[in-house]
């Protein structure tokens, strides 16, 4: 092999379409990702919500799961592969909440978490959102801006804002938007199925 050349023998998977691309408005400059419970070496995919402090020019990941089977009762909820849960944080549905104690990644298909309480009982496909309490009542931090291109997070990461985007299939999104995300992206975002 030359010297200097490098050679990717596993190439990466080819990116889904998200969204109307044409209808992409991104802001100009980059953000400073700053982001604690993302650990390093993350990769943030298209359209991951953001929370974006314009003055600052720092970003944050919205943290939000996709619940993959109904909870009927107990403390083991499953969700979608690739979401930024992490142990500790507190998840809730707007009535109530509970924390993660702690996460197994062992099944191919689903992760697993296990919850302090057997406070939530949500159906599948609901959205859990990170809670700012134990309660679940309210978000620790709602998306107003998505990410734009996959990012890897490491020292010095910086992140491309979407500011606006029409036609975004949910059902395609990497990491899920929940509800209350939908209210501060306001009609900037126009979502689909």
């Amino acid at each position: 092999m030359p010297a200097g050349f490098h050679y990717e023998l596993n190439p990466e998977d080819v990116l889904r379409e998200l969204c109307r691309v044409d209808t992409v408005y991104r802001l100009s400059g980059g953000f400073n990702f700053e982001d604690a419970n993302v650990p390093t070496g993350t990769m943030l995919m298209p359209l991951t919500p953001l929370h974006v402090d314009l003055t600052t020019r720092k970003a944050s990941a919205v943290k939000n799961v996709k619940v993959v089977e109904k909870v009927s009762s107990g403390t083991k909820i499953k969700i979608a592969k690739g979401s930024l849960a992490y142990k500790g944080m507190h998840l809730g549905d707007g009535t109530s909440g509970a924390t993660v104690s702690s996460i197994s990644t062992t099944n191919a298909n689903y992760d697993e978490l296990t919850m302090s309480a057997a406070n939530l009982t949500p159906e599948a496909g609901d959205i859990l959102f990170e809670a700012a309490a134990v309660d679940g009542t309210t978000p620790k931090v709602t998306a107003n801006f998505l990410n734009y291109a996959v990012t890897k997070v490491e020292t010095g990461a910086t992140v491309t804002a979407i500011g606006r985007a029409y036609e975004v299939q949910e059902s395609k999104l990497y990491v899920p938007i929940s509800a209350k995300d939908k209210e501060t992206l306001t009609a900037r975002f126009l979502f689909t199925i």
